[in-house]
């Protein structure tokens, strides 16, 4: 009886056996990184593979083209940050605006600080015009929080408790203005000596000010 022969692998592709999960979450990290320094647009399969240490073709093995990629750094990397900053409005139905908006301060922030890439990937990918990634977030943000969140800073000015200039449709987008924006500019400002050595805590106390003074009536 004649044995046959495994059929040969691509050059470079791994045994099943020889896949392991923390590759591929380093990987993700890799281009993630990458991405963010560098831009999407300039960030091979090969860079990302020299980052990681590993060969082009294992980056393949796990993330078959760049889409796959993409929606894979979207589902596992940023939207993860995304659920952290809701989940901690989940079960406050009834919770004060301004409460809600410290809240959200305090854990953009705490997302920026252990995940640095998060604000100059948001900016470059995805307020950008053009950003690669722009698409794949609007699919996939939370616009039901983003209007009870409105619906929270209205309840606050029927109350009295917000100033009624405020448009309640564009706090998030301050709250991300005043948060994510300073942090992906972070390595510009903080070489102008009158700013360097300001850090996180400097950082939230100012938004969180600048916001109480703005969203609280007088």
């Amino acid at each position: 009886m004649i044995k046959r022969s495994a059929a040969p692998r691509s050059p470079g592709r791994p045994a099943a056996d020889q896949a392991h999960p923390d590759l591929r979450e380093q990987l993700l990290d890799a281009a993630t990184a990458l991405f963010a320094d560098e831009g999407i647009a300039a960030t091979t399969m090969g860079k990302i593979a020299a980052q990681a240490g590993v060969t082009p073709a294992m980056v393949h093995y796990y993330f078959i083209n760049r889409d796959q990629l993409l929606d894979a750094v979207v589902d596992e990397r940023v939207m993860r940050i995304v659920a952290y900053v809701w989940d901690g409005t989940v079960g406050q139905g009834e919770a004060d605006a301004l409460e809600l908006v410290i809240g959200l301060v305090e854990r953009l922030i705490d997302s920026a600080e252990h995940q640095p890439w998060l604000p100059p990937l948001w900016v470059r990918e995805v307020l950008n015009e053009g950003g690669l990634l722009r698409e794949r977030m609007l699919s996939r943000l939370p616009f039901d929080r983003l209007q009870w969140l409105a619906e929270r800073v209205a309840v606050g000015q029927r109350a009295g408790q917000i100033n009624p200039a405020i448009e309640p449709r564009l706090v998030f987008l301050s709250v991300l203005g005043l948060t994510l924006l300073p942090l992906a500019t972070a390595r510009t400002w903080q070489r102008v000596p009158p700013l360097a050595g300001l850090g996180r805590d400097a950082l939230q106390r100012h938004v969180v000010a600048l916001l109480m003074s703005g969203l609280a009536a007088r």
